[in-house]
């Protein structure tokens, strides 16, 4: 959710892409544990794995997951097509690329949802969209923030034409807000509580809750470990809502593990997770087959067409699959 966008490239290419990854270990599993490796980032709104590692969940459903640390959503992408892991955790728009790519894989599991953690931050008089006509925006190109901003503008009767493009990393985004090199930022957690910190006069303009699951995650699991995993790919589930209920149950010991997962300190990503929704299994089986894949991706695709994230031929209801939910 948080690297630098997709290469567009054909899949042999992005094959050929070295995989850094490292594994974690939780409870030791049984013998009869079915082997599952996924593809995650240092984000907080995948979390929940942390959790459901440190709690034995995996082991107590019959997995051996190995977490697979990577930096690049491409090499994720390679890693997924070569089948050397068998899911990873995206954004919605990022599965549905990988989807247009040529990947054989699907969405079945929605796992977060932002609603201030990523935001659009400016200085000055900047106080609504509109305000932004003609003004410098600093944002990194194809990722979460892209979509955000083209959200925001297209539903003000803008467009990304409208402003004045200043590509740059989130992080480095906030920097420059605060620096007074530009008069816009859109970036996220814990950089917009940083950049407020830092410059009285930073302020909020636009959060992504204003679209409910515009910037969201997923759990992708290739087509070919689900049809020979099939019940391995529900444990997985199960093992992520159990990771919720204890996360909802005992916040602070729950975000003290996320953030060990993350390489941060609790206390530093306080604003951050106030500002994610983790989604359990009661709520996928409410929204991932109705609203998420009727409404919300469908939302998430025209505005990554827009962009220019997307071609535009992934079909949204043949990207999800619910079957393992029950």
């Amino acid at each position: 959710m948080r690297a630098p966008k997709f290469v567009l490239v054909g899949l042999a290419a992005l094959m050929m892409l070295a995989v850094a990854g490292c594994g974690t270990t939780g409870d030791k599993p049984g013998a009869g544990a079915v082997k599952v490796s996924i593809a995650i980032q240092p984000w907080l709104g995948y979390g929940a794995w942390y959790i459901a590692e440190e709690k034995g969940y995996f082991a107590d459903n019959g997995l051996d997951v190995t977490l697979k640390d990577f930096e690049a959503d491409a090499d994720m992408l390679a890693a997924l097509a070569a089948g050397q892991v068998d899911g990873l955790n995206v954004a919605s728009h990022g599965a549905l690329l990988m989807i247009e790519t040529g990947v054989e894989a699907k969405i079945v599991l929605l796992e977060d949802a932002s609603t201030s953690a990523d935001a659009i931050i400016a200085t000055g008089a900047i106080n609504t969209i509109a305000d932004l006509r003609g003004q410098q925006v600093a944002y990194e190109e194809g990722a979460t923030s892209d979509l955000l901003l083209n959200y925001a503008l297209a539903e003000a009767g803008m467009t990304i034409g409208d402003v004045k493009k200043v590509p740059m990393g989130a992080a480095d985004a906030g920097a420059a807000l605060i620096a007074g090199r530009v008069p816009v930022a859109v970036t996220y957690e814990p950089y917009i509580t940083s950049a407020m910190g830092q410059n009285s006069d930073v302020h909020v303009i636009y959060e992504a809750g204003a679209k409910e699951g515009l910037i969201s995650d997923v759990l992708m699991v290739s087509d070919k470990f689900a049809s020979e995993h099939h019940e391995a790919v529900r444990a997985l589930i199960k093992s992520w809502g159990q990771a919720v209920d204890y996360y909802n149950a005992n916040p602070a010991d729950g975000r003290a593990i996320i953030a060990a997962g993350v390489g941060e300190a609790p206390e530093e990503l306080t604003t951050a997770f106030e500002g994610v929704i983790f989604y359990g299994l009661a709520d996928n089986q409410r929204l991932l087959t109705g609203d998420y894949v009727n409404v919300t991706l469908p939302s998430v695709k025209d505005v990554a067409v827009t962009a220019g994230l997307l071609g535009g031929s992934a079909d949204p209801a043949q990207a999800v699959d619910g079957q393992y939910l029950s």
